[in-house]
């Protein structure tokens, strides 16, 4: 296979929401660079991309797709990432690796809210990107609208085309730095005179467009600014400087189905997007392998290896393969490099390249290339692999899991399979979380949402035969008390020969909140002996660890002892840890009064961001959860909200939101604190707690 060198190597990452075009747009780019004979299509199941059998069944994109191919000399890694919500992982894995974005959006809806969560990941990349107004054949497709939307959300937008005609009528592209019409036919373009009813708006995107190319740099604004215009040569200098920079963001216009505009796309990309040459310009920063130290190295063709494996993925056929960009240096099937971890090697297997589910084996790969690397064991995913240097990458950051719920498998006695299992799937996809909660009898599936739940039970399923029920997790809860009280504990139990004999006096009185558990001897004259004092420290945590009214974990306490009695013979650690227990239990039954006993229940941060028309819905949505608004702003056309909300009132919220959001309505949140839950709600807690137990005896 022909071997490429880093200046003449693109690799880019399409993103977008759900439904814009992404896949069709790369099955269209291997299409008429001639990379493979027949479009794929979606639709019919024989897109190159969506190639996985449940992809092919929903017909979406649920996992990132990789394929390269060549224009003009230069070679192209393409990854296709998905634009579901849910599986949206892939994406954070993709930009750690490429160079340049291609932001998709739909002709007939514009920059929707889906649109701006994903503009925002992007633009914390700072990598060069372009926007690609796709689907200009539909019927709604207004591409004035979409151009509208976007200068009113992104800074920086600089048009380099106008479509011909919308919708039906779409045939062609207007180059606003050339000032020249095109026409598609086929497989190529040809040059048409402008149409004559363009003429203002030709003169409108041209001016943005010299805008945005003098606002990249300062001799170019002062030239601009001097003389109103800019030469065609000083267009394409501000506009690769700003594409480079990430300050300036090209717009294009396509219709993947027709193929429209697609050669264009992949020209501009050429010349605006920097190759894999462009990181080795600078230090890459990260750690020594194993270790919190920070380090440094600077890549180069010939300089010591790294590479960064972004992706596992298990393949019935071959097992599992792993996604890898070269950064730096070269490596061969059957060489041996060091792992980030700083303990263990891999010896490097099967080398391909890849174009959807279809490899071509490679002996070498060199560096700025995009690589899948078969049945490695020590390597996983954000895993680095390098030799003749101590460095490895920092971890790539994922979205923190939204929804929840507790999982057991309907077969008896296959919960070490079904964990087995997802913790190989975890290896493919890190973005969900398998959490075993002892304290609470459960474990917990974390994922980004119902779609996500759904994909990886019927994955593991189909892996492992495992099938797994759900059921709404329980809360950790949290007991504290609000006053103090005191009580004595004895016990004493004979039945011949050695007895047992134990005798407290606790004290237990609410401590701040946060402060955890505090265990005090304030006992005089030795009236409880020594010895035996640990072993009530013992007894009070390990009865508070089952809570006093509801079964939940007692914290924010403190525990004093400060009287009691012994016998020389009875007494034991044993009786003295029952004794403090009994002690306790009476204190809830008997001092609730002085004790005032509470639950305390988890409340998230909750950060919602919907269109204005939804405002009144999220809010009187919050509010039927207990939840208390914190702020709001407006952000364009969009309101963000910032609410606390407990933790037992947002299961499967990102389902409900985008129910009454029209799948428009986005969320985040993170644990923020505990707080005492409503009168009502001990209430019904302490009898479900009550029943439980009499159900038990």
């Amino acid at each position: 296979m022909k071997t490429y060198s880093m200046e003449k190597i693109r690799n880019i990452a399409l993103v977008g929401p759900h439904g814009v075009g992404k896949t069709s747009l790369a099955d269209s780019m291997l299409h008429v660079t001639k990379k493979v004979g027949r479009k794929g299509n979606v639709d019919d199941g024989s897109s190159v991309f969506d190639y996985l059998e449940e992809e092919i069944e929903r017909k979406q994109s649920v996992t990132a797709s990789l394929a390269w191919t060549e224009f003009e000399g230069t070679k192209f890694n393409i990854i296709d990432t998905p634009g579901v919500d849910d599986f949206r992982g892939d994406v954070h894995a993709a930009l750690r690796v490429v160079e340049g974005i291609m932001f998709v959006v739909k002709a007939d809806d514009g920059f929707e809210v889906a649109s701006e969560n994903l503009w925002n990941l992007v633009r914390k990349s700072h990598l060069s990107t372009m926007i690609v107004v796709n689907r200009m054949h539909r019927e709604q497709a207004d591409w004035r609208a979409v151009m509208n939307g976007l200068k009113d959300r992104v800074e920086g937008v600089a048009p380099l085309q106008l479509p011909i005609g919308n919708g039906e009528s779409f045939e062609g592209v207007i180059d606003l730095i050339t000032l020249k019409a095109y026409k598609s036919t086929g497989d190529e373009s040809v040059e048409i005179d402008m149409p004559a009813d363009m003429a203002d708006a030709v003169e409108e995107a041209r001016e943005m467009l010299m805008d945005a190319a003098a606002s990249a740099d300062d001799d170019l604004t002062e030239k601009y600014l001097e003389e109103l215009t800019l030469s065609e040569e000083d267009v394409i200098a501000g506009l690769k400087k700003g594409t480079l920079e990430g300050t300036v963001y090209p717009v294009y216009f396509t219709d993947a189905e027709q193929e429209v505009g697609v050669r264009a796309l992949l020209r501009s990309a050429n010349n605006l997007f920097p190759s894999s040459f462009h990181r080795t310009r600078s230090e890459m920063t990260g750690t020594r392998a194993g270790m919190d130290e920070e380090a440094s190295f600077t890549p180069s063709a010939d300089g010591p290896t790294v590479a960064l494996a972004f992706k596992r993925q298990y393949e019935a056929q071959g097992g599992d393969v792993t996604w890898m960009r070269v950064f730096s240096g070269s490596f061969k099937s059957g060489d041996t490099l060091d792992c980030g971890d700083g303990r263990s090697n891999e010896r490097i297997g099967q080398l391909n390249m890849i174009v959807g589910k279809n490899k071509e084996k490679i002996e070498e790969v060199t560096a700025g290339d995009i690589v899948v690397a078969s049945k490695l064991k020590s390597t996983h995913t954000g895993t680095t692999l390098a030799s003749g240097v101590d460095f490895c990458f920092l971890p790539i950051v994922y979205a923190v899991p939204t929804s929840a719920d507790a999982i057991t498998p309907v077969t008896s006695g296959e919960e070490d399979k079904m964990a087995a299992g997802l913790n190989k799937l975890i290896d493919e996809d890190p973005t969900f979380k398998l959490i075993h909660q002892p304290h609470l009898s459960q474990s917990l599936l974390a994922t980004q949402g119902e779609i996500h739940t759904n994909f990886i039970l019927d994955k593991l399923k189909r892996q492992t035969g495992v099938v797994v029920e759900r059921k709404r997790p329980r809360i950790d809860f949290k007991e504290t008390v609000r006053g103090t009280a005191e009580k004595q504990g004895r016990h004493k139990k004979q039945s011949g020969g050695r007895g047992q004999f134990g005798d407290v006096h606790l004290r237990m009185e609410p401590r701040k909140r946060g402060e955890g558990f505090e265990f005090a001897d304030e006992v005089v004259g030795g009236v409880v002996p020594t010895k035996f004092i640990p072993a009530v420290e013992k007894g009070c945590i390990e009865t508070l660890k089952d809570g006093l009214i509801a079964g939940y974990q007692m914290v924010d306490v403190r525990c004093a002892l400060f009287f009691g009695s012994y016998h020389n013979v009875d007494s034991s650690e044993a009786a003295f840890k029952m004794a403090a227990s009994k002690c306790l239990k009476a204190m809830a039954d008997e001092e609730t009064a002085k004790l005032r006993p509470v639950i305390l229940e988890p409340i998230m941060s909750v950060r919602i961001v919907v269109p204005q028309v939804y405002m009144g819905d999220v809010m009187g949505d919050v509010s039927t959860r207990r939840g208390a608004i914190q702020g709001s702003e407006t952000d364009g056309p969009y309101q963000v909200v910032t609410a606390n909300i407990p933790e037992d009132e947002l299961y499967q919220y990102a389902t409900s939101l985008r129910s009454f959001t029209q799948g428009t309505g986005i969320f985040t949140m993170e644990f923020s604190h505990y707080a005492e839950v409503p009168g009502d709600v001990q209430k019904r807690l302490v009898a479900e707690h009550k029943k439980t137990q009499t159900a038990e005896e």
